[in-house]
């Protein structure tokens, strides 16, 4: 199999009326939770969100449908209520989902942590389609057109209209139909291993870490040359995230990045100063002028000791954008290694990043580049397993790589 396959799938026919069930009670809840407790085989999981317009990445609707029957579409938001029992059923039983890494975080939110998944998303990624989002995929296997129309809407609305929650109901009413299309095409392809073990992965993957730096993820930070301009920025950020938090608000609809960034170059002082620079401006951001001169008058209060440093945090390697130009020789091995799997991957019809994380990848070329180790095999196999590379990933690219790092040495 060579490259990633196209779908030429046309776009199908239009879906039959959306079925399901609104549930936004206690009781309601308790109900549901008595019927998926008795139905058998997976169930069928979406949640929506209010990415980039409420702070949080909390599940507004959450999408539930065992094999047969209705869609059951649960509101979490019903004041006073909570999901409830269902957190204990769906943590205990397989859930079926498209896209999975996407909502698992709103999942645990709600007190609902998988024991085991199926995704059809990364099913479609194993087969080698070029087009994975859920959509293209019912279409290419079950023929069915659905229109993509609510994705980014504000799920926080209430009353939600009826047009969204046929929308809502279309995310879980055919996932169990696609999941007995896609599965078989992997055992077809010897693929099903590689698959299973990846779905255990996402499930059994503890939450990542918070950011010990978080404000160093602003936009454009790069610009700002002075740890002055920094120690503005980051009491800029921790302003908008507190207020963005009390409020309710995505912190990007507060104040974008790129105004807290030239905020921190100029320093103003002075209300007048402050709204004349773009994004600022505005009834609701000049409400809280105050705030920002207050963020700025304090990072500029700070003494020598409370400055930021010029660099943030780092793990094991410095960036590996810097490489070319601190350390040569990894930036070498890098290059050679990503073309060894960029040539896999072709020869596999797959994501090269689906064979190995990058980041697993830049973790073993540092240590490779900037060591001698006694035995490459050893060093190479302690970096894969240590960063969680599963053992179809690590057999798959162990010769590919102990090539890559054999051109290397020699070269040296």
């Amino acid at each position: 199999m060579s490259g990633r396959r196209r779908s030429e799938t046309p776009p199908g026919i239009t879906p039959p009326p959306a079925k399901y069930e609104f549930v936004d009670g206690a009781a309601g809840i308790a109900e549901v939770a008595t019927t998926l407790a008795g139905a058998t085989g997976p169930l069928a999981v979406d949640v929506e969100r209010a990415s980039g317009i409420r702070y949080s990445e909390r599940a507004f609707l959450l999408q539930l449908r065992p094999a047969d029957g209705p869609a059951l579409l649960v509101d979490p938001e019903t004041p006073g209520q909570t999901v409830g029992p269902l957190a204990g059923v769906l943590s205990d039983r397989p859930l079926l989902l498209h896209a999975a890494s996407q909502d698992i975080p709103s999942l645990r939110e709600l007190g609902i942590v998988p024991s085991a998944l199926v995704d059809t998303e990364l099913a479609g990624r194993f087969l080698g389609l070029e087009r994975v989002n859920l959509g293209a995929m019912i279409s290419e296997f079950l023929g069915i057109g659905l229109a993509k129309a609510h994705s980014a809407a504000d799920w926080s609305r209430r009353p939600l209209p009826g047009s969204w929650l046929d929308y809502a109901a279309y995310d879980v009413l055919f996932l169990h139909d696609l999941a007995d299309a896609v599965l078989p095409r992997l055992d077809a392809l010897d693929r099903r291993e590689w698959f299973e073990a990846e779905c255990r992965h996402l499930a059994d993957t503890a939450p990542a870490p918070t950011h010990a730096e978080p404000w160093r993820r602003l936009s454009r930070l790069s610009s700002l040359r002075d740890v002055r301009q920094l120690a503005r920025a980051r009491e800029l950020w921790m302003a908008r995230d507190r207020i963005a938090a009390d409020r309710d608000v995505a912190p990007k609809r507060l104040l974008a990045d790129a105004a807290i960034i030239e905020a921190a170059r100029i320093g103003p002082t002075s209300r007048s100063r402050i709204l004349a620079i773009d994004g600022f401006d505005g009834p609701h951001r000049r409400q809280m002028a105050g705030d920002w001169l207050t963020a700025i008058e304090w990072a500029d209060g700070l003494g020598r000791d409370d400055l930021p440093s010029r660099q943030g945090p780092r793990g094991e390697h410095p960036p590996h954008s810097s490489w070319k130009r601190s350390e040569p020789a990894a930036a070498a091995l890098l290059e050679l290694a990503r073309d060894k799997m960029n040539v896999l991957a072709e020869e596999l019809g797959l994501e090269a990043s689906l064979l190995l994380k990058p980041a697993t990848l830049r973790l073993w070329v540092w240590r490779a580049a900037t060591t001698t180790p006694d035995d490459d095999a050893e060093l190479l196999h302690s970096a894969l397993t240590g960063d969680n590379a599963r053992q179809w990933q690590v057999g798959l690219t162990t010769a590919h790589l102990l090539e890559a790092v054999r051109q290397f040495r020699a070269s040296q």
